[in-house]
């Protein structure tokens, strides 16, 4: 319940005495009516117009998902290893100087002996013409 103030209290109690005041003299006649109404406005509230506020998008990222693969077996293909060729060269011999290619030493001159006068391969001693190259 609301407490009255005093000073509303008193303007409740003068306005009620002129009331009745005033109906004790309105009854002396009886065509004419009176009324005394107090009307308090009444609380306006105005309300805006409604305003959409869209959401942020939220961005939420997935967890990870790991899927271990399933082991493969691979037989590996059989391996063939040749051992590599030994290539052996020519035992080198000292000469001394002035004995060498091109001296007249060593290689009769290419005439005659066990060599090869014309390079075809066969021996000079077996070959029918040791000295032709182009003779077959």
């Amino acid at each position: 319940m609301n407490r009255l103030s005093p000073t509303r209290s008193l303007l409740l109690a003068a306005a009620a005495l002129a009331s009745l005041a005033m109906a004790s003299a309105a009854h002396a006649r009886s065509d004419v009516h009176f009324s005394i109404g107090i009307n308090a406005p009444l609380p306006y509230v105005v309300h805006p117009a409604p305003v959409y506020v869209q959401p942020a998008p939220v961005y939420v990222h997935p967890a990870p998902v790991y899927v271990q693969p399933r082991p493969v077996y691979v037989q590996p293909a059989p391996v063939y290893a040749y051992p590599q060729p030994i290539y052996y060269d020519r035992p080198q011999h000292w000469v001394p100087p002035g004995h060498r290619h091109g001296h007249g030493h060593g290689h009769r001159g290419h005439r005659g002996g066990w060599g090869d006068a014309d390079r075809d391969g066969v021996p000079n001693r077996y070959d029918r013409a040791p000295h032709d190259r182009h003779w077959r």
